[in-house]
């Protein structure tokens, strides 16, 4: 005779989880070493980066993220915080995945080093598309204006600024209406512009070996911004050199490649979103009339 599922454990079952993720919200999601999943929850994967023992997966990815939510706060404050180390990380335990990252920055305004806090949330695997939803200080609480979400919701975008659609590569950029090209010391002094370039790399490859990024090297960047939403919306047209491991027929690192990666900032919740353009593709040699574009959704 079937008897069925004890009541406590039914009831264990369903509360366990909740309990779980009420603790984690609790914590704000950072510091969550102390908190146990139960056995029937998909819970967060803590990583102590600062232990040498210990190997964290997508090393080089996650050290991009950790550099972007700076870029963002930087861009937003005006400041200028480096990158000095990662402390920790956690992550979910899902193909497409968020990850909530402390990290250590030095502040050269105060000479000191700062301890960070930055969200990510990747939208789509295997490509460039993921939104930064916290880059701030620990210190500092989190904004009025919005409750910072534990995980945000997937595919969060602006209806004004998606649809225009996906941007092909120009023909060429004479109109200077649209399109500004960058001097080469302002390419070398935005290192943020190489961070958009690695990601884009990293996203579609997150096994790529750290000195094959290295390698990389930009040879323009266009920059187009859009003209119906605030500055920090912009689109870039970015030409690099450099990737060693050559496709059939190519000369390697000698090949000019293309790569569009999109802007755009939320004035309303604050989160910062990277993209490359949505259409098919590789990246490909720029004598032919293609960029690297990715899979269509």
């Amino acid at each position: 005779m079937f008897s069925g599922i004890p009541v406590q454990d039914s009831q264990q079952f369903i509360i366990g989880p909740l309990n779980y993720w009420d603790q984690v919200r609790e914590s704000g999601g950072f510091d969550i070493e102390h908190i146990t999943a139960p056995q029937n929850t998909c819970g967060l994967m803590p990583y102590d980066c600062e232990d040498e023992s210990i190997r964290y997966p997508n090393r080089v990815l996650v050290n991009l993220y950790a550099r972007l939510g700076l870029h963002r706060y930087n861009l937003s404050e005006g400041t200028n915080l480096e990158f000095h180390h990662l402390k920790k990380f956690n992550t979910s335990m899902t193909l497409i995945s968020s990850y909530r990252i402390t990290l250590v920055a030095y502040d050269p305004a105060t000479n000191s080093l700062v301890t960070f806090l930055v969200g990510v949330s990747e939208q789509i695997y295997g490509r460039l598309n993921l939104m930064v939803f916290i880059a701030r200080p620990q210190a500092n609480s989190p904004s009025p204006l919005f409750k910072e979400a534990v995980w945000p919701q997937l595919g969060i975008t602006n209806d004004a600024y998606y649809d225009k659609g996906s941007p092909f590569w120009p023909t060429d950029f004479d109109d200077t209406e649209r399109f500004y090209l960058l001097k080469d010391p302002e390419i070398q002094g935005n290192d943020w512009i190489r961070l958009y370039l690695e990601l884009a790399l990293c996203s579609n490859d997150r096994n790529i070996p750290e000195w094959h990024v290295s390698q990389l090297q930009i040879v323009r960047v266009a920059v187009e911004t859009i003209q119906y939403v605030v500055v920090s919306n912009v689109n870039f047209y970015i030409t690099f050199k450099g990737l060693p491991v050559a496709q059939v027929g190519e000369d390697g690192e000698n090949v000019e490649r293309k790569v569009i990666v999109r802007r755009f900032v939320d004035l309303y919740t604050g989160y910062f979103t990277l993209k490359e353009s949505n259409l098919l593709g590789r990246f490909v040699k720029t004598e032919e009339s293609l960029s690297y574009l990715v899979s269509s959704q």
